[in-house]
């Protein structure tokens, strides 16, 4: 298997698993779940398990853990702008899961919520860099052209 047959199955696997996340959302609203609560405790619980085991406490950790080799780089286009020591940026260019939402036809505002839910995976990896505080300014699932992926340094307490 080449890398490109691996990125197409990585892309669609994604795909698929963006639908279930929506109308496993879907089901627990019409049940009147605290989806807020059911999030924290599902996606950003899972989120620190994955960050759990990566190295490091700095913000150039954290963007090593998003923005590392390997076929997830050419799934979300990835590119790195910037490599501080107190300040990284990367872009992604594309989200297979905002690509399934759009075609499955969700609405941009659904869109909007799905991707803020699914973003507590990503915040809960990042918990782990102490030091690091994860931002996304810019998101496709917000209508934007591309993710931005903020982290910076914490203020010391």
């Amino acid at each position: 298997m080449n890398e490109t047959d691996i990125v197409k199955g990585l892309k669609m696997g994604i795909r698929q698993r963006a639908i279930w996340f929506h109308k496993l959302l879907e089901a627990a609203e019409a049940q009147g779940c605290d989806i807020e609560k059911l999030t924290d405790d599902a996606i950003f619980t899972y989120g620190q398990e994955v960050g759990a085991e990566a190295p490091g406490t700095e913000p150039l950790d954290c963007l090593h853990h998003f923005c590392g080799p390997g076929p997830f780089w050419d799934v979300f286009e990835k590119e790195i702008l910037e490599e501080g020591e107190d300040r990284c940026v990367a872009h992604f260019h594309r989200c297979p899961l905002v690509d399934a939402w759009r075609e499955y036809g969700l609405s941009e505002e659904r869109i909007d919520q799905l991707c803020n839910l699914a973003n507590k995976g990503d915040f809960g990896r990042a918990s782990h860099f102490v030091n690091a505080a994860l931002d996304f300014p810019t998101r496709i699932g917000g209508g934007d052209e591309y993710c931005t992926l903020l982290i910076t340094r914490k203020a010391a307490e």
